[in-house]
């Protein structure tokens, strides 16, 4: 049965406004299990599953839950003799916990990006953990050409653009679109406008990237930040004039997405 994709966006944005950011915060601050995951242990499966498979959403807590019943043996468990011997089993839940935690916040970003694309287009795109695990989050297929997208979180300060294309990502798509996803502090621009001690040509970079936020982005209350329909029309607008004359095996920047 095909899915009905606006009623699923409905349902996603919905999730997201509840999401409880302030009582994940303090995840943020612990990063002990930084090391490279192996493949055995990345959530990617999991986080497909119920967030992008299904609409079986859940809460971090309960999804993490799973996560590390799942993996705890023989994954976790090895990990932990690795690079953990000695160390307390809470200890390193708790750096497992922080960890993907900031992957599941910005593969939510992805997923909404994914929902709002398919419920706006006749194109629907395709997502999987396999593709993910080659740096490409989505693909479509647009003017007979395959179109896979990197949603990129950038900052007003802009980031250098990664003009990579791997020869896994080449078998499966024919260039490669940067999504940018602006990431911002909206009240401490807006206080630095008042400061007179700031230069006007900086104040201007600083409301160029508020307005460019404002154009493109939503802010929920709980401070989860979406893209509103316009923007991905104007994605969109921008890859058809771009197959027409684009060359195989290129990579459309964020710089060429979004101007400020």
């Amino acid at each position: 049965m095909a899915r009905n994709w606006g009623k699923d966006l409905n349902k996603f944005e919905e999730f997201l406004k509840e999401i409880d950011i302030q009582k994940y915060a303090y995840l943020r601050q612990i990063k002990t299990v930084e090391q490279d995951l192996p493949r055995g242990l990345l959530p990617l499966e999991i986080f497909y599953r119920y967030y992008w498979d299904t609409t079986d959403f859940k809460d971090y807590n309960e999804v993490f839950g799973i996560y590390w019943s799942e993996k705890f043996h023989p994954y976790i468990y090895e990990f932990i003799k690795k690079y953990f011997y000695g160390c307390s089993l809470q200890f390193v839940e708790e750096g497992f916990k922080a960890r993907l935690y900031r992957i599941w916040m910005s593969i939510l970003t992805q997923f909404h990006f994914q929902y709002l694309w398919n419920a706006l287009f006749t194109e629907k795109l395709i997502s999987s953990p396999e593709l993910d695990m080659t740096g490409i989050d989505a693909i479509v297929e647009l003017n007979n050409i395959k179109v896979a997208f990197q949603v990129k979180k950038v900052s007003y300060r802009r980031e250098a653009s990664d003009r990579r294309f791997t020869k896994r990502q080449r078998a499966h798509t024919d260039i490669i679109v940067e999504v940018p996803y602006l990431v911002i502090d909206i009240e401490e621009l807006k206080n630095k406008l008042k400061n007179p001690r700031i230069k006007e040509s900086t104040k201007i970079k600083y409301q160029n990237a508020l307005n460019v936020f404002d154009r493109n982005f939503i802010k929920f209350n709980n401070g989860f930040v979406i893209f509103r329909e316009e923007y991905l029309k104007h994605i969109y607008r921008i890859i058809l004039g771009k197959t027409k004359t684009v060359e195989r095996g290129r990579k459309i920047t964020y710089e060429e997405i979004l101007i400020w």
